[in-house]
C-alpha cells in the first residue's frame, strides 16, 4: 500500500506541473509531433478498436465478467469484490483531477475519434485499464512465484501501454494524461485489493444476512 501512496504522490506532483503550464508540456508536444508523423490506415484501424475494447464502460463490463468468474471459482466474495472495487476505485480519482486541473485535450483537428472536449488528465481510458490488470494481477497472481509474478506484471504494463498508445495515436490525449493514468491505475491496484481484504469479515456477515433474509 506504501507504494500505491507514493505512485498517487507522483500523480499529483505531474498534475501540479500541468496545472501550472496551463498548456501541453514540452515532452506533450514533442511525443505528439511523433506520432502525426507515423500515422496510417491499418494503425489507426488498431488503435480505435483497442479504444473501443479498453473504454471506460468496456472496462467495468470487463471487470463485472472477472469479478463474476472469480466468485464462481472461489466460492467467496474476496476477489470478486477486489477487481471491480479497484476499477471503480480508480475511476474516482481520475474523474476528481480531471475537475480539478481542468485540462484541455489535443485539438480537436487532432483527434480521429468522435469530438471531445471533456478534461483531458488523466486519460479515463488507461486508467480503467490499468487498474483492471494490475488489479487482476493483484488478486491472482499473490501466491505465485517470483518469476510467474514478474511475467504477470509485465504482462498488464503492457496491455496498460498498448491502451494508452491507442489514446496518444488517436489523438484523444497528451501522453502526460496517459501517464497519469497508468500511475492512478497502478496504485488503485496496490491500495484496493489489501483493503477489501482488510473489510471482508464485515462484507462476508453482511452477505450471509441478505441471503438468510
Amino acid at each position: 500500500m506504501l507504494a500505491g501512496v507514493l505512485l498517487l504522490v507522483i500523480t499529483v506532483g505531474l498534475a501540479l506541473a500541468v496545472y501550472a503550464a496551463r498548456g501541453p508540456l514540452h515532452l506533450d508536444e514533442s511525443v505528439w509531433a511523433w506520432t502525426v508523423d507515423h500515422r496510417s490506415d491499418p494503425a489507426t484501424a488498431i488503435a480505435e478498436f483497442v479504444s473501443t475494447v479498453f473504454s471506460p464502460i468496456g472496462t467495468i463490463v470487463l471487470g463485472a465478467l472477472s469479478a463474476l468468474i472469480l466468485w464462481r471459482r472461489d466460492h467467496g466474495l474476496e476477489r470478486a469484490v477486489a477487481v471491480p472495487a479497484t476499477v471503480l476505485a480508480a475511476a474516482a480519482v481520475t474523474e476528481a483531477l480531471k475537475l480539478l486541473v481542468h485540462r484541455g485535450r489535443p485539438p480537436m483537428t487532432w483527434q480521429l475519434e468522435a469530438h471531445e472536449a471533456a478534461g483531458s488528465f488523466p486519460s479515463g481510458h488507461t486508467t480503467g485499464t490499468a487498474a483492471l490488470a494490475f488489479g487482476l494481477v493483484a488478486v491472482t497472481a499473490a501466491a505465485a512465484s517470483v518469476t510467474a509474478r514478474i511475467c504477470a506484471v509485465l504482462g498488464a504494463l503492457m496491455v496498460a501501454v498498448v491502451a494508452a498508445a491507442s489514446r496518444l495515436y488517436l489523438g484523444m490525449h497528451w501522453i502526460s494524461d496517459v501517464t497519469a493514468g497508468l500511475l492512478v491505475g497502478a496504485a488503485a491496484a496496490l491500495i484496493v485489493p489489501p483493503l477489501v481484504h482488510e473489510s471482508m469479515p464485515h462484507l462476508e456477515r453482511a452477505w450471509q444476512f441478505v441471503r438468510t433474509r
